[in-house]
Order: structure tokens, then sequence, then C-alpha cells
């Protein structure tokens, strides 16, 4: 068969869930995660706060507001790929870190 490189994509959140499954995977996967295949750590933030900002305001939250919560968002997002990826480093995998923003989708 061809050579293409096979992807494991573990989804993190605040979880101890996620967590576990994180774990399961370095432990149960380790071996078959090697040069031909790449680790996937995928964090998506959530929306649910700029709904309530919203909504709590009628639809007249500033933009200042907005941005915080954004920008927010984005650090609590960092800091768990930060965590994920250092839980790796110690089992030995370099993973391949994603993060997506559900605000910067244009729908």
């Amino acid at each position: 068969m061809g050579s293409e490189k096979k992807k494991v994509m573990v989804a993190i959140d605040e979880s101890e869930c996620s967590r576990y499954a994180l774990q399961w995977t370095l432990d149960n996967l380790s071996q078959t995660i090697d040069d031909n295949s790449q680790l996937v750590l995928f964090t998506v933030q959530p929306i649910s706060e700029c709904t309530y900002a919203y909504a709590s305001s009628f639809g007249a939250a500033p933009p200042e507001l907005i941005r915080s919560i954004q920008e927010n968002q984005n650090k609590i997002a960092s800091a768990l790929l930060e965590k994920a990826k250092q839980i790796c480093a110690n089992n030995g995998i370099s993973p391949i870190p994603h993060q997506s923003n559900p605000h910067s989708i244009a729908g």
C-alpha cells in the first residue's frame, strides 16, 4: 500500500474524560504513533459564553466584551493544548495541535 501517514485524533477539553482519552491513546497506541502516523490534538472553543452575552443584553453587547470573551477562550484553549502537548512529550510523542474557533466560521 501507499506510504500515506495515518492520523490519530484526540479531542480535548477541560474534562477528566478527555484527559483519560489522551492518556489511553498514549498508553495503547504509542507504538503505532511513529514515523508513519501522527497524533493530532484538537480543541474547539465553545460559543455559549458569547451567546449568553448577547442574550443578557438583548443583542446589544459591546464589541469589547465579545472580544474579551473570545480572547479568554483563546487563552483557555491554548493552555489546554499546551498541557496536552506536555503530557504527550512525557510519553515521547510529538503531537500536532489544532484549535478551532467557531466564531471565525462563516455561516
